[in-house]
């Protein structure tokens, strides 16, 4: 076999060993709960992007930015296999060659090996059976690869061509085998990756969304933003929250023991620092829970504190300070709407906290810990805004965008506004692009920290295109400005307008 042939031959079995190995950390993902190693360097590579490249990626792809970015990384690591596997056969020529791809082999599967133990910290809740199962599972796909290379179809044909040829049959059962073999992982790997791929997290990102919504958000319509391409299910039953760092006196929770605390109920609306002018990364919801703050009571949070540090069960890491934290409206909330959290919300228990935006309000909380430091999250180091207030902002639900009206027919006019605790005051609109106003309804008050529905009575009284724009004024008496940014790095503003054609 000449060397381009060898080394063809050499990247399809480094291509099949890494597909073997991929099949083996997908079914421990769908089976334990194990975390791969692609999900781990994906995890600790998006907040070292530069924003340019995180903003670009938001306004190309979307919600599917982070799932793409996950193929992507599966494709990489299926490439790599193959490249691994020429040099493999070129490696193995000479005996010193061997020794170093054998070298290299252990130093490669040692390091991987010990990525879990290292991102222990980052993924502590995400593996059901522990950092043990998590580095058997690695050894297990790793030792696939491996062997894959080492009984690779060029090895065999040289083994044959040196003995002649002589055992043909043993070589023809041989491949039934590994056909049989290849078959099985093939199935087990597609029925794995469908299954995964039905738990990926993918946000729906849109503007312009029509229809006036409920006061509170059904559940499963309730948007959903987090930075996995698959989200933790923590077992509640192991679930334990605690509570550390400087306080006097350090304790942990149990799901129990957090549902048998005095609970509060409170409505509040999250809206995604991501969210469009006129987008549908919002919502509002009835949240029971407990008080934050009788929590870090209890714990005894020393003087010397700053920001109160949140870690999740997928590696998520937050602060908001500490004067926020003792305000009563913060909770660690573990129902929605009357129902307990579900997963992709944050079971066992998230937090809650009025006027920040959503990215401060972390699911999956496992460990509270009062620091003397400005502690920067993921999403800050990456530049996102720290203080992270809600910006005024309103909407227009009810025309549809592009809706065709006629002249003389009422129509109704309305949608939503919110301003996080400051409340709402006023909400006006325009038919005109801006030129005229005129005052919508505010409809009835739902909760402090809850957004308003607002509505008006319009009568079109001339053809053409109408452009219809909203703003509002929180309870404060500022009204939201109609300059218009992005939203990196602290929430994007301006009016939301649409155009309907009147007949």
């Amino acid at each position: 076999m000449s060397g381009r042939s060898k080394a063809r031959a050499g990247f399809r079995a480094g291509v099949l060993g890494a597909l073997a190995m991929l099949t083996v950390l997908l079914l421990a993902r769908l089976m334990a709960g194990v975390v791969t190693p692609i999900e781990v360097a994906v995890d600790r590579l998006i907040p070292r992007l530069p924003l340019s490249w995180f903003e670009a990626g938001l306004d190309l792809f979307g919600g599917y930015a982070k799932p793409l970015l996950f193929a992507g990384a599966l494709a990489a690591t299926v490439l790599l296999g193959g490249l691994g596997g020429m040099l493999f056969v070129r490696m193995r020529e000479t005996a010193r060659a061997r020794t170093v791809a054998l070298t290299l082999g252990i130093v490669l599967a040692l390091l991987l090996t010990l990525l879990p133990a290292a991102g222990q910290g980052l993924f502590g809740g995400r593996s059901d059976g522990g950092i043990w199962i998590t580095i058997a599972a690695y050894l297990v796909a790793y030792v696939i690869y491996g062997a894959t290379l080492v009984l690779s179809r060029t090895q065999r044909e040289d083994g044959l061509k040196d003995a002649g040829a002589r055992l043909p049959r043993r070589a023809f059962v041989g491949g039934g085998v590994r056909g049989v073999t290849l078959l099985l992982l093939g199935a087990a790997g597609l029925t794995a990756a469908v299954r995964l791929l039905e738990k990926l997290t993918v946000t729906d990102v849109r503007a312009d969304v029509t229809g006036m919504p409920p006061p509170f958000t059904p559940n499963e319509t309730f948007y959903t933003v987090s930075k996995n391409a698959i989200d933790p299910e923590v077992d509640a039953s192991r679930w334990k929250l605690s509570l550390g760092g400087l306080v006097e006196r350090p304790y942990e929770l149990t799901i129990e023991q957090l549902h048998s605390l005095p609970p509060q109920e409170q409505g509040q609306t999250l809206e995604c620092i991501s969210n469009p002018v006129g987008g549908n990364l919002i919502g509002n919801a009835s949240w029971k829970g407990v008080p934050l703050r009788a929590l870090l009571e209890r714990a005894g949070v020393r003087p010397e504190t700053r920001d109160i540090k949140l870690t999740c069960a997928d590696g998520y890491t937050e602060s908001i300070p500490v004067e926020k934290a003792m305000e009563p409206g913060v909770l660690l909330a573990y129902e929605m709407n009357g129902e307990p959290l579900s997963a992709k919300h944050g079971a066992p228990a998230r937090l809650l906290v009025p006027n920040i935006f959503g990215m401060k309000n972390t699911k999956w909380v496992q460990k509270v810990e009062a620091v003397n430091e400005d502690y920067q999250g993921y999403w800050q180091k990456q530049g996102w805004s720290d203080t992270a207030t809600i910006v005024t902002m309103s909407q227009l639900r009810v025309p549809a965008k592009g809706a065709r009206l006629r002249v003389g027919e009422p129509v109704t006019v309305g949608g939503i506004a919110f301003a996080g605790s400051r409340g709402i005051s006023r909400v006006e609109w325009s038919a005109d692009g801006g030129k005229n106003w005129q005052e919508g309804r505010l409809l009835g008050f739902i909760a402090p920290f809850s957004w308003r529905l607002w509505e008006a009575d319009w009568k079109p009284t001339q053809a053409g295109r109408a452009e219809l724009v909203v703003r509002a004024t929180d309870g404060n008496g500022n009204t939201q400005t109609a300059n218009s940014r992005p939203t990196l790095p602290d929430g994007a503003t301006g009016y939301h307008s649409i155009e309907v054609e009147v007949a």
